[in-house]
């Protein structure tokens, strides 16, 4: 019975303490946050005629960089790659060499 209650403690000591360290700076933006904060202050989207969804392939270099790989629309490529190629990340929550798709909605 003793190591039954010391156990049952330390797993709920280690939960809480666990949950203790958690983030919960609001001030810390998500990799996807300030890709669409880029998008959006760019304004690439006054000259679109309706709404289309863009899927972004694109890595993280050991910079910090965005490297934009390829996007799915011909007509926003290059207005995408100008926007987000070689800008630098603030937040560490993506991995460095990892290809991730990013889907963007751009509404006019």
């Amino acid at each position: 019975m003793r190591i039954t209650k010391s156990l049952l403690f330390s797993i709920l000591f280690a939960f809480v303490l666990g949950t203790a360290s958690a983030s919960t700076d609001p001030t810390v933006k998500s990799a996807r946050t300030e890709i669409k904060e880029m998008i959006v202050k760019a304004e690439i989207t006054k000259d679109l005629k309706a709404e289309t969804t863009v899927n972004v392939t694109f890595q993280v270099n050991a910079k910090n960089e965005i490297i934009v790989i390829s996007t799915d629309s011909d007509d926003l490529d290059a207005s995408l790659k100008a926007v987000l190629n070689y800008k630098k990340l603030k937040s560490s929550d993506i991995s460095i060499g990892i290809t991730y798709t990013l889907p963007i909605k751009l509404t006019k």
